[in-house]
This record gives C-alpha cells, sequence and structure tokens, in this order.
C-alpha cells in the first residue's frame, strides 16, 4: 500500500497518531540518542510510550539514566513541565526469554512446552546469535502491541547492515534455522507444521537419515523430538508473522532513519532507503544528524573579527575557520544531494539536527535533544 507523507516540518508532525516507531540507520550516527530523544519527546507531550533497544549494548539505557537495562520495561523519571498523564518506559531485547514465552505459548500442552524448552537443540538454538534475535525483537514487539500498555513503541534497531535483516526477518521463518546443522531442519520442520500424512513423514524420514549418517542414532532421535514438538510452534510463527507484517505496514507505523552529514553516509542511506523499500517499508522522515553549526558573525571580514587578537592567534583561528567553513561545505552538498534523491509525494521529510555542544550523555542532554527535534523548523 503506497502512503503519502503528511505535510509538516517537524517529527512531531510525521508522528501525530502513529502507534510505533521503528529508527534505522547506520552505527554511530546518533540513532539511539534520537530514539531516546522521540520517546522522551512524546512521553513530555503526554503519550505513555515504551522504547525498546535490539542493541545488546547498554547505550540506550546509559542515555535515559538507567544503570542496567533489561528486558524489564523500567520507568524513566520525566521531569517537571511535561504533562501529567505522560509515561516512558524502556527495555532491552531480551531474545532468549522471548523465545522462550513464544514457545510456551505456541505448544500444544504445558508438557510439550516444557519438553522443548528444556531439549539440547533447542537451548543451542535459543542461546545463539545467528539470527534469532532478528526475529524475536518482533516478536517481542508483537507481545507489547497486544499488552495495549502504551500509545507509542518505539523500537532502536541495530545498525542499519543488521536491520536490513531484522526488518525482513517477520518474512523469513529460516533465520531460526540459519546456524551449523540445524539449518537442515528448517524445512521438513515446516513441512511437518503444514502438510498431512506421506509428504510430512517422507520429509521427516530424509533429514533423519542425513542426520543419522553424520553424528549417528542418537541424535537422530533427539531431532526427531525436536522437529516433533517444533512444528506446532512454526504453525503459530506464521501466523504472528502475518501480523508483524502487517504492522510494519500499517499506516500507524512510521521509519525513521538517522544519518551523518556526509556523501558516503548519504550515498549508503539512499542505498537502504531503497533495500527497504524493495521489501514493502516506507521512510517517513530523515534526520540528518550532526550538522556543523553556521559560522559566527558572517556579517564582517574575518580580517576585521580578528583585528584585536595576537598574530599568532590570528594564524590559528584563520586556518580553524577555513577548515570548519569547508566542512559546511562537504555537509551541504551532502545534504542536497539527499534532498534531491527523496523526491516525490511519498518523499520522506528530512530534517536537520545541528551538532550539540557535548556529548549526548544524560536525561537532561535528552531532554534538550528532544526539545530541538520536536520543534517546528
Amino acid at each position: 500500500m503506497k502512503r503519502t507523507r503528511k505535510a509538516g516540518t517537524s517529527i512531531a508532525d510525521v508522528l501525530e497518531g502513529k502507534h510505533l516507531v521503528v529508527l534505522v540507520g547506520e552505527g554511530g550516527v546518533g540513532k539511539t540518542s534520537t530514539a531516546a530523544a522521540v520517546a522522551f519527546g512524546q512521553a513530555c507531550a503526554g503519550r505513555n510510550v515504551a522504547v525498546l533497544t535490539v542493541d545488546p549494548a547498554p547505550r540506550l539505557g546509559d542515555a535515559l539514566g538507567i544503570r542496567d537495562i533489561d528486558a524489564a520495561p523500567r520507568v524513566v523519571a520525566l521531569p517537571g513541565g511535561c504533562a501529567a498523564n505522560g509515561s516512558l518506559v524502556a527495555m532491552r531485547l531480551d531474545s532468549k526469554r522471548t523465545f522462550d514465552r513464544m514457545v510456551e505459548r505456541y505448544a500444544q500442552s504445558r508438557e510439550a512446552a516444557e519438553a522443548l524448552l528444556h531439549h539440547p537443540i533447542y537451548e543451542a538454538v535459543s542461546g545463539s546469535l545467528g539470527g534469532t534475535e532478528h526475529y524475536m525483537a518482533f516478536q517481542r514487539l508483537s507481545e507489547l502491541v497486544e499488552s495495549a500498555d502504551h500509545d507509542l513503541l518505539v523500537i532502536d534497531t541495530p545498525p542499519a547492515v543488521n536491520a536490513s535483516e531484522l526488518l525482513a526477518a517477520p518474512a523469513r521463518l529460516t533465520g531460526l534455522f540459519d546456524t551449523g546443522a540445524l539449518s537442515i531442519l528448517a524445512e521438513p520442520a515446516r513441512l511437518i507444521a503444514r502438510a498431512t500424512g506421506t509428504l510430512a513423514r517422507a520429509s521427516l524420514s530424509f533429514v533423519l537419515a542425513l542426520v543419522e549418517r553424520v553424528a549417528g542414532t542418537s541424535l537422530k532421535t533427539g531431532v526427531g523430538d525436536f522437529v516433533r514438538l517444533f512444528a506446532d510452534i512454526l504453525a503459530g510463527l506464521e501466523d504472528r508473522t502475518r501480523a508483524i507484517n502487517e504492522l510494519l505496514r500499517s499506516p500507524r507505523t512510521a521509519f525513521v532513519m538517522v544519518v551523518r552529514p556526509r556523501s558516503t553516509d548519504v550515498a549508503r542511506a539512499i542505498a537502504f532507503h531503497k533495500t527497504l523499500a524493495a521489501i514493502g517499508l516506507h521512510i517517513d522522515a530523515i534526520i540528518v544528524n550532526r550538522l556543523t553549526p553556521p559560522g559566527i558573525d558572517r556579517v564582517r571580514s574575518r580580517a576585521e573579527r580578528l583585528a584585536d587578537a595576537p598574530a599568532q592567534a590570528r594564524a590559528a583561528i584563520a586556518v580553524m575557520e577555513r577548515e570548519m567553513d569547508s566542512l559546511r561545505r562537504i555537509e551541504s552538498n551532502a545534504l542536497c544531494a539527499l534532498r534531491e534523491a527523496m523526491t516525490g509525494e511519498d518523499a520522506p521529510l528530512v530534517i536537520t539536527l545541528n551538532s550539540l555542544d557535548v556529548d549526548v550523555a544524560t536525561v537532561d542532554d535528552i531532554a534538550t535533544l528532544a526539545r530541538e527535534l520536536l520543534a517546528k523548523r
């Protein structure tokens, strides 16, 4: 479904009426602090907000003043001046626990769930980092949507190279089996979940015979038990996958990309925009972060401004100002290239943010960034 961007001049306009905001972008562009600022600003505006990071690093917790961010929703204290009915909680993805809850939900019985949870193959798959975290991120997101405890969810994704995998994960359950010998179980397990009779039995017999030749009869038995137990889970996953895909493409979902004002970064951002478009995901806004602020007192010439400075200082300052002017030209060219690439009625809103005087490291810094980001411009 094609979505036309609403007229607006700030990220607040983009977020109006949205229930989910997904932040994407390269590493080191300020995506996590931007996600925190979006969540913080919307909470201060009176919304009940939850922000989830998929990044295993503790940056989101650090930015929001949470010492040990984990899977449990942690309340972020809002300062005076925020709307009284607003709230904010932050959490970090726990792939293993999310996987466990999924098993408990879709298993045919409590006994079947316990058997699968304690199966050595399940423990290996659910505890690995070979793709399961991509799918589990959206399982957790789906749980939060179903809970209806929040009217806005903000998700901070990993760097873009992994975000494309993460965003495509709901459409491919094979991500659960992308490591080692377990990859050969994915197709037979899905066949068992979808088919009956001869086809399912033949598929299972084939894969078990293959495993037996490689690893012996005892593992064959273990694999057989695992495939049988996991078939019910895959059947439930297919239903959840459709719901997640619909959620990501819903008019109530907004994708926001964060990028640095450099030609190489902009080129990668444009390519990533096309990658998402190819899987039917639409970028609603692009935040060009950390622009070099404009120079001061451009009315007078440099010679006039520095007339009273010591000679050595004048030379050093002149060199520095020329380098800053060169940097601004580079950034301006990159920004122009981005704007030229983002045209048409469904083009994302491009927003610029100047570099702050300090690193974003405290809740006060997040509040400052939120005011800047959500302001009309």
